[in-house]
C-alpha cells in the first residue's frame, strides 16, 4: 500500500441511529483527502445491543456462541448501513466480517481478547482504493465459533488492527478528547492533549475501555481520542501528561449559499444538519417560488449580491462564467472565502487559482479527491502524466449503450439520473473533460505551459463499436490524458478502449478513475483513485469538505500562538 492508514472507530455514541451516518462519512472522506487509507471500525446503533442481549435473557448460559450470533448482528447492520451511505456519497467501500480478515479471538466467552487477524484481505480491499469497514467487537476463535470483546470492545478490535496494520488510530467518540473530571457534570473540567497510559487506565474507563488501555500500553500502540469533525484530539500514550489550553468556543460560519439546484440543494440539506458549525444567511435562486418546500422561504432570494454581502463563505453552485464570476471575483477580493464546484469558470481564469480563500475540490471528480491527490503527488514527487475517467455522464452513457442501450434512451436515463443536464453538450463533446484536465495539469506542473489541447467526445461515437468492444471484453472509455514532454504538457480527450484489467474498465456508470504516473522509477504502478464522479451526494461531499476544512482552520486560528501552526496544518491536511 503506497498510502498511510488509519483506523477511525466508530462507537455508538456517536452513530446513535442511521441519522448519523453521514457525519460518519465526511469524517472518512476527511481522511481520503489527506492521502490515507481508511479502515471504519463500527458498533452497533445506539441501544441495539442491549435490545438484543434483552432479547436472549432467557438463554443466558445456555449457549454463549448462539448468543454471540444474534449479538452481533447489530454490528452487521450497522456496518452494512454505513457502507450504503458510504456508496451514496459515491465513496467506494467493502465490509470485511470476522471471518474474511481472520480475527481470532483468544477463548469462545463473550468477553474476550483478539490474538491474531489476517491482514490479506484488509490490505487487498485497501489497495482498490476502497475504505474497509469492519464490525468491532466481533470475532471467531479457532474452532470458527462467533466470539465477542465484551462492551467497548470495538475499542480494542480498532487498537488491535492498529497494531496489525502499523496504522494510525483514532476512537471518535462523544467527547473531544480525555478530561481530568467529567466535563458533563463538571464547567471546571479540562481536556487533555497528551495522557500518559498510566493516567488514562486511572482516569478514562468510562470514555474508552480499560482493555483497549492496557492493550496500548501492553504493545506501545498510540492512539487518539476525539471528537467528529475536530481537528486536535487527545494523544494516548505520550510520555507526558499535558493539560490542554484551548479555551472558548466556536461560532458557526455565516454562509451565502448561490444556487439550490441538485447540488445546491444537497449542500443546503448538509449545512442544515450543522448548526454548531455552519449558518446559512441567504439562498440565491433564480425562482424562489419553486423553492419554498426545499428551504425556509425567508432565506430565499433572487439578489444574489444581498446573499453574498453579511456572510463568513460564499458557497457558488450556480455554474457558468456570468454571474459566477463576478460574484466570485467580488467575495475573493473582499476577503471572504469561496467554495465553488465550477469548473468552466476555473478554467478559463487561471488568475482565480491564486487566491488561497478559493476551494474548488467539487470541480474535478465529485467524490474522488482528484485535486488533492495530484497535489500531494506533486509536492512528494515528480509527476510524468495523467489520465483519467473525469465525466461521469459520458462513463454512465457508454455503459447504457454497451448493454444495447439506443443513444437517446442513454442520455434520457442520465439526466433523469441527475447526471445530465438538460442541455448536454458540455459532458458529451468532451469540453466538460477538458476543463477539468486543466486543473489537474495545474495542479501537477504548475510552472509548465499547456503546449496543446486536442479534443474527441463521444457525441458522434459509433454504438456498434461500443457494443462489440462489451462483447470482447473491453470498455469504451472517455479518457484525458495530460503528459509532460520537452516542450510542454500535451492535453488530450478521446474515445478509447480499455482492457477489461485496465482500472478505467473496472469502474462502471458514473464512477470516475484517476491515474498518477510519477517517477523515478517508470515500472513502477501508477496512483489509482475511484469514486463516483456525478450526481448530487458525491458532488456534495466533496463541498462540505472544504467547508468543514475553513471551519477548522478557523478554529486552529483562534489559538494560542505555540498551538497555532500545528492545528492549522493539521486543519488544512498535514498528517
Amino acid at each position: 500500500m503506497s498510502r498511510k492508514v488509519i483506523i477511525l472507530k466508530f462507537g455508538s455514541s456517536v452513530l446513535q441511529s442511521r441519522a448519523d451516518l453521514p457525519h460518519a462519512v465526511h469524517e472518512i472522506y476527511r481522511w481520503i483527502r489527506r492521502q490515507y487509507n481508511v479502515v471504519a471500525v463500527v458498533s452497533a446503533f445506539a441501544g441495539e445491543t442491549d435490545r438484543l442481549l434483552g432479547s436472549v435473557d432467557e438463554y443466558r448460559g445456555a449457549n454463549p456462541e448462539a448468543i454471540a450470533r444474534i449479538v452481533a448482528t447489530g454490528e452487521e447492520v450497522a456496518t452494512a448501513f454505513l457502507t450504503l451511505e458510504l456508496d451514496r456519497f459515491g465513496i467506494p467501500a467493502q465490509v470485511l466480517d470476522p471471518s474474511q480478515i481472520q480475527l481470532i479471538a483468544e477463548t469462545t466467552s463473550n468477553d474476550t481478547e483478539p490474538v491474531s487477524a489476517e491482514l490479506a484481505a484488509i490490505e487487498g480491499v485497501l489497495n482498490q482504493g476502497k475504505v474497509a469497514v469492519i464490525p468491532g467487537f466481533v470475532a471467531r476463535d479457532r474452532s470458527g465459533r462467533v466470539a465477542l470483546f465484551g462492551r467497548g470492545g470495538s475499542d480494542l478490535s480498532a487498537l488491535f488492527l492498529a497494531k496489525q496494520l502499523n496504522a494510525r488510530c483514532r476512537l471518535i467518540k462523544d467527547v473531544d478528547g480525555i478530561y481530568n473530571s467529567d466535563p458533563a457534570t463538571c464547567p471546571g473540567a479540562q481536556r487533555f492533549d497528551e495522557i500518559k497510559f498510566g493516567d488514562a487506565l486511572a482516569i478514562a474507563g468510562k470514555v474508552v475501555q480499560r482493555k483497549a488501555i492496557a492493550f496500548g500500553k501492553k504493545t506501545g500502540v498510540r492512539f487518539e481520542v476525539a471528537a467528529i469533525g475536530k481537528n486536535y484530539a487527545t494523544t494516548v500514550g505520550s510520555h507526558r501528561s499535558i493539560l490542554s489550553v484551548r479555551t472558548g468556543s466556536q461560532t458557526p460560519l455565516k454562509i451565502g449559499l448561490l444556487g439550490l439546484g441538485t447540488v445546491g440543494l444537497g449542500v443546503f440539506q448538509e449545512l442544515w444538519k450543522h448548526p454548531e458549525l455552519f449558518e446559512v444567511t441567504g439562498i440565491a435562486v433564480r425562482r424562489p417560488e419553486l423553492h419554498v418546500h426545499h428551504a425556509p422561504v425567508d432565506l430565499l432570494t433572487r439578489d444574489c449580491w444581498d446573499v453574498i454581502d453579511d456572510v463568513d463563505v460564499v458557497v457558488e453552485l450556480i455554474g457558468g462564467s456570468c454571474p459566477a464570476g463576478d460574484l466570485v471575483r467580488a467575495a475573493l477580493a473582499a476577503g471572504k472565502p469561496v467554495v465553488t464546484a465550477n469548473k468552466l469558470l476555473l478554467a478559463e481564469d487561471a488568475q482565480l487559482e491564486t487566491f488561497d480563500d478559493l476551494r474548488y475540490s467539487a470541480a474535478v471528480g465529485g467524490a474522488v479527491p482528484a485535486l488533492e491527490a495530484v497535489r500531494a503527488q506533486a509536492d512528494d514527487g515528480h509527476i510524468v502524466a495523467l489520465s483519467g475517467v473525469l465525466n461521469g455522464t459520458c462513463n454512465y452513457i457508454l455503459d447504457r449503450i454497451a448493454t444495447g442501450c439506443s443513444w437517446e434512451q442513454a442520455v434520457a436515463e442520465a439526466q433523469a439520473k441527475g447526471f445530465a443536464e438538460q442541455d448536454p453538450r458540455a459532458d458529451l463533446s468532451g469540453s466538460d473533460t477538458v476543463c477539468k484536465l486543466r486543473l489537474l495539469a495545474r495542479c501537477a506542473f504548475p510552472e509548465i505551459e499547456t503546449h496543446s489541447v486536442n479534443t474527441r467526445g463521444i457525441g458522434a461515437i459509433d454504438l456498434e463499436w461500443v457494443q462489440a468492444a462489451a462483447r470482447n471484453g473491453s470498455r469504451a472509455r472517455l479518457v484525458g490524458t495530460a503528459v509532460l514532454a520537452d516542450d510542454g504538457v500535451h492535453l488530450e480527450v478521446k474515445p478509447t478502449l480499455v482492457d477489461a484489467g485496465h482500472p478505467f474498465a473496472q469502474i462502471r456508470n458514473e464512477e470516475n478513475c484517476l491515474l498518477i504516473d510519477t517517477q523515478p522509477s517508470p515500472d513502477s504502478p501508477p496512483h489509482v483513485w475511484t469514486g463516483r464522479g456525478a450526481g448530487r451526494w458525491p458532488t456534495t461531499a466533496a463541498v462540505m469538505a472544504d467547508l468543514f476544512d475553513l471551519s477548522r482552520e478557523r478554529q486552529a486560528a483562534k489559538l494560542p500562538a505555540e498551538y497555532s501552526l500545528v492545528e492549522a496544518l493539521e486543519a488544512g491536511g498535514a498528517a
